[in-house]
């Protein structure tokens, strides 16, 4: 049987070889941190450069959206203009027109005032020139 003195030596040896294992463990669990630290770090650093991609395009299409608009609205500025301008004109027109077909009334009464006068006269000579041949 061993000596008190031989298990405890026996058992010191035990933990000093168990505590070397748990500094393998450690140090494989170290180098995962590291690892999974590395791996993170990577994904992190290629994410905000995706993130920054995104958001420049997004502020190109931004900026060629927000040109668009203001042209826009100075061509629906524009149109409105010419729109209130068409409107004038228009109503200018339609006085003008009406005038005109108030004209048109008033000549053709004239007109037929004028042939009836016109048949009358030639009523009027016919009578005269059949008066005058028979003196």
């Amino acid at each position: 049987m061993p000596s008190e003195k031989g298990r405890r030596a026996t058992a010191l040896k035990d933990v000093l070889a168990e505590m070397r294992g748990h500094g393998i463990i450690l140090e494989d669990i170290r180098s995962q941190n590291r690892a999974t630290i590395e791996a993170v770090e990577a994904t992190r650093a290629a994410l905000e450069e995706k993130i920054e991609q995104v958001d420049r395009d997004s502020q190109a299409r931004d900026a060629v959206l927000a040109a668009a608009v203001r042209q826009n609205s100075k061509d629906v500025r524009k149109n409105s203009e010419d729109i209130l301008k068409n409107s004038e004109d228009i109503r200018t027109n339609s006085e003008d027109i009406r005038k005109n077909s108030e004209d048109i009334r008033v000549n053709s009464d004239d007109i037929r005032k004028n042939s009836e006068d016109i048949r009358r006269n030639s009523d009027d000579i016919r009578a005269l020139a059949t008066r005058v041949e028979a003196l």
